[in-house]
């Protein structure tokens, strides 16, 4: 019970973050926007239904549209879907709140489910696996593009030569999301790209984490309480970015890496 309590808490916290995120969010998502064009090239090209998990802002909900009679745009973040459907001037779509582990949505009601970029902050793969199969009718296509482990890696690295504190959240390997996959009953294929974004400063790479919501940091649950964040001074922040410059560093831009795996499955 206490450990469910954990998630919920976590989960809250990430609804929240990126509720807060709503209005800037597309202005600064553009590695987020290429990876979700990549995405699409895998999508049938017409369905009839189409569900969007994570779709955030709508932005690609409604390129999403031009492919679907009927489309589901589902968030776990109560403050991207109203800035959302403000957007909806046709009311097009359905909108729809809801937790990727616990679809709300009858058996086998859409053809096709598409995500980008919001499934990675789920606990359970298996899960969201078998959530995504049970919806999908027979035949029916999921597309979904992920962050996998080693993202973040060049920060990560940074901040192994300062502490032994857990500053980046761990992703699950590619091959964890394939397995779920198949054990739901779906036929897979796996593809992986790297992307990079680059920034001329420490604050402005912490920045593009943080401005879009993605800075919730899964915290360990020990049975007792939940792990704290440290606080971090200006000193320790100068040293990171000396550091991040000299490890990493190329034509005095900070690159961060986002290990990206696209999953297509058929039912």
């Amino acid at each position: 019970m206490a450990q469910l309590q954990h998630v919920e808490q976590y989960k809250t916290r990430l609804a929240k973050q990126f509720s807060r995120a709503a209005k800037q969010y597309d202005s600064l998502a553009g590695v987020q926007r290429d990876i979700a064009a990549d995405a699409i090239a895998f999508l049938p090209f017409k369905c009839s239904t189409l569900l969007d998990i994570g779709c955030g802002t709508g932005r690609i909900t409604r390129q999403l549209a031009e492919r679907s009679d009927n489309i589901i745009a589902m968030d776990l973040a109560l403050g991207m879907l109203q800035h959302a459907s403000e957007k909806d001037e046709d009311k097009a779509v359905y909108w729809l709140q809801s937790d990727a582990e616990h679809l709300a949505l009858a058996t086998g009601t859409v053809d096709t489910v598409f995500s980008s970029m919001a499934l990675q902050w789920c606990a359970s793969p298996k899960q969201v696996m078998a959530e995504i199969s049970r919806v999908l009718n027979v035949k029916g296509h999921a597309v979904l593009a992920i962050m996998s482990d080693g993202s973040f890696s060049e920060l990560e690295q940074v901040w192994a030569q300062l502490d032994n504190q857990r500053h980046i959240n761990r992703f699950h390997r590619s091959e964890d999301w394939q397995q779920a996959a198949q054990d739901s009953g779906l036929d897979v294929k796996l593809s992986k790209q790297c992307y990079q974004t680059w920034h001329p400063n420490l604050r402005t790479l912490l920045a593009s984490i943080k401005g879009i919501g993605a800075n919730v940091l899964k915290k360990q649950y020990t049975g007792r309480c939940l792990e704290a964040s440290p606080v971090l001074s200006r000193g320790t922040l100068a040293q990171l970015e000396t550091l991040y410059l000299a490890l990493h560093g190329e034509n005095h831009q900070l690159p961060l890496s986002y290990q990206i795996t696209f999953l297509h499955c058929v039912k």
